[in-house]
């Protein structure tokens, strides 16, 4: 069911949602957070619930998307649209357009919407606020989740984000590399030394080759370079380089979801690596509502340091 409110406010929009669930018989349907998706226009709204929907069968929520435009001088107005029930999956979604002055305290119109005792989250599926921490709908939210990878520039928006960091902050760049990082630790973990350089071959833009760099870098402590690959879409080779010549790699080719193993004196060996969408990466977040310290002292200790080229 999809009901459109005209020129309304939060207050009757809050209202009408317990109507509608009292009307349904699931006024008691338990939600686990709310979830803020901002979003820069009416066009990107769609995606934004594209994402949510496959996100709230994981963690059921009350999906709140804002149209976040520039704030103008013309006067206060809120359109809003309600989706429950079959629109809306496992969620209440609402969708909240304001306009004129109504835009300069969205963080006031979303308050009245807010599921009680519940963490909030806050995501920019599109180009990320200057300070997510200092953002209206950021200082609400108990994690702020941003995407580097829809920017124009990524590694030039994380170095921006690696200034202005406030722990709950989190990109769902770091998420779409667990996979990489989880084989690569567990090959590491067999070594008896360790490897003198590491080698990361990937896109010349998308941050993935670059946080897995950084990742390898704080990790083991040993120079890391990055190469270019011109057929890569996020990364396609790690190769740990030691003193004696050899040479372990894990690598996949664009095209596949399957990676292999080279090491000295053993046979390859294919390891499941698909890309992962942004839905599972948004769910991965969703699953620990704590600020991670990991992802913290990385973007702050070493995306700063990560050499950006002329494509950035």
């Amino acid at each position: 069911m999809i009901i459109t409110l005209k020129n309304t406010t939060s207050a009757q929009v809050a209202s009408r949602i317990v109507e509608l669930r009292e009307e349904r018989g699931s006024a008691a349907l338990g939600r686990v957070l709310t979830l803020l998706i901002c979003v820069p226009d009416l066009i990107d709204v769609d995606n934004a619930i594209e994402i949510s929907d496959a996100v709230s069968r994981e963690h059921p929520c009350r999906v709140i998307v804002v149209v976040d435009p520039p704030a103008t001088g013309s006067e206060a107005l809120l359109n809003a649209q309600i989706r429950v029930g079959d629109s809306a999956g496992l969620s209440d979604i609402v969708i909240l357009e304001p306009r004129g002055e109504a835009a300069t305290s969205i963080d006031s119109l979303v308050m009245p919407l807010l599921q009680p005792d519940t963490p909030v989250v806050t995501y920019w599926p599109v180009d990320p606020p200057a300070n997510p921490g200092e953002h209206p709908l950021g200082r609400i939210a108990t994690r702020r989740i941003t995407d580097s990878r829809a920017t124009a520039c990524p590694m030039a928006a994380l170095r921006a984000l690696s200034g202005v960091y406030t722990p709950g902050d989190t990109d769902l760049g770091w998420a779409g590399v667990t996979l990489w990082r989880a084989l690569l630790a567990a090959i590491a973990e067999d070594f008896d030394r360790l490897p003198a350089s590491v080698l990361v071959r990937g896109h010349a833009t998308h941050p993935s080759s670059y946080l897995v760099a950084a990742w390898l870098h704080h990790q083991l402590g040993v120079p890391v370079s990055r190469e270019t690959d011109p057929e890569a879409q996020t990364v396609t080779q790690v190769s740990f380089l030691f003193d004696d010549g050899t040479e372990v790699s894990l690598s996949r080719p664009a095209s596949s979801s399957v990676a292999r193993l080279a090491r000295p004196g053993l046979d390859d060996a294919p390891a499941s690596l698909p890309r992962r969408s942004v839905q599972d990466c948004l769910m991965e977040e969703l699953r620990r509502l704590d600020p991670d310290a990991y992802y913290g002292r990385l973007l702050t200790q070493e995306v700063p340091l990560i050499p950006l080229g002329a494509e950035q």
